[in-house]
């Protein structure tokens, strides 16, 4: 970057953000809804709700963004990431006993030998949940069946996909392990974020005890350099090193539903196949439950080589795939995908990709066309 403009991007923060960052971190002050001040952070150019009735704060923008003071100034990330974390602390377990009727069930998907230490870091997050009863599922879609390498505990089911076009079948994994879940409330996690202890618990008590069918209670996302991932490995410490991003109004990652909400509008769309399209897919059909959106909570995302082609030109899941699934209607989508055999281990459904489907004048006339004529 321009020397001049990083000066200027300097001058920036100290100027416009310090004072304010100052005094959400350290502040004792709960805010009207009871919510620390630490939460309603957010970068000059951007508007927050605030929950009304409860805690929480919802980003009145389209799209995930970085916070901007912590880019420019990283030790101001690790300042707010060792408060947020003072208040809401996450753990690791290395043990587990599974409820015979856990009240929330998590669910990650899997494939390969890469990212195992970040899956069995995250699993141990979810092992240290308290005052709630837990169960952690793993689909696994790797060549070799990796449950000897997994904390004790974790219900487990290997899938094989050696008959279908290779790809990384987020959803179709998802909606597997939905289908072997115990709880009542799902929650569709990645295999490389880490959630405070005391997530599981707000969950049930706003989609159990509450009347929530869908919760989306994320606030930030940290995003740990290689080196302090590392360390959370042997240490269990997180607050070591600065952030090398603090992402927020972040859709994917982690998003939780009621079993019989998530049944009704057809689960994860499994047309999606690779990365991308199909957490804002299922976000968008969310809206038809009662879904809170208002975000309190920090998570942690831990260090792996990037994935090159996520978020490129030529993601076609991004690019075409998801304008044109979003293209219709929702009510169409959930009639759509109800009808499936959704979360089949033996084979997902559809069987052929959506980007692989893309120059299918039929299938557009189908699907796109009928939601237009729907419209007009």
């Amino acid at each position: 970057m321009n020397f001049l403009v990083r000066l200027k991007e300097f001058a920036g923060v100290l100027i416009k953000d310090i004072r304010r960052y100052r005094f959400a971190i350290c502040s004792p002050i709960l805010q009207g809804n009871g919510d620390p001040s630490w939460v309603r952070i957010c970068n000059r150019n951007e508007k927050l709700v605030v929950n009304p009735d409860g805690p929480g704060v919802l980003c009145d923008w389209r799209w995930s963004s970085k916070l901007h003071a912590c880019g420019v100034m990283p030790s101001w990330g690790l300042h707010l990431q060792k408060r947020v974390f003072a208040d809401w602390p996450i753990r690791f377990s290395d043990h587990h006993v599974n409820a015979t009727s856990p009240q929330v069930s998590f669910l990650i998907t899997h494939s390969g030998d890469d990212r195992i230490q970040q899956l069995c870091q995250v699993i141990r997050s979810i092992f240290a949940q308290v005052d709630v009863t837990v169960e952690c599922i793993v689909v696994d879609f790797s060549e070799e069946p990796i449950a000897e390498r997994l904390p004790l505990g974790v219900k487990y089911r290997h899938v094989a996909t050696s008959h279908l076009k290779p790809g990384w079948y987020k959803s179709w994994g998802f909606n597997i392990a939905a289908r072997m879940a115990k709880g009542d409330v799902l929650v569709f996690h990645d295999g490389d974020i880490c959630a405070p202890d005391r997530y599981a618990q707000q969950l049930v008590a706003h989609m159990i005890a509450g009347p929530y069918e869908a919760a989306s209670i994320q606030r930030f996302l940290f995003y740990l350099s290689k080196t302090a991932t590392e360390t959370s490995y042997t240490s269990g410490q997180l607050n070591t090193k600065p952030p090398e991003t603090v992402l927020q109004n972040w859709k994917g990652g982690t998003i939780a539903a009621r079993k019989d909400s998530f049944f009704s509008i057809g689960g994860f769309d499994e047309g999606f196949v690779d990365w991308g399209g199909e957490d804002d897919e299922f976000f968008s059909r969310c809206g038809e439950l009662n879904h809170l959106r208002f975000g309190y909570l920090p998570f942690v995302h831990l260090w792996h080589p990037s994935q090159p082609d996520r978020h490129g030109q030529d993601n076609l899941n991004e690019t075409r795939v998801l304008p044109e699934r979003l293209g219709i209607k929702i009510d169409l989508r959930i009639e759509e995908l109800t009808r499936r055999d959704f979360g089949n281990p033996l084979r997902p459904d559809p069987l052929i990709r959506y980007k692989d489907r893309l120059e299918d004048p039929k299938w557009k006339t189908v699907e796109t066309l009928r939601a237009s004529r729907v419209e007009d």
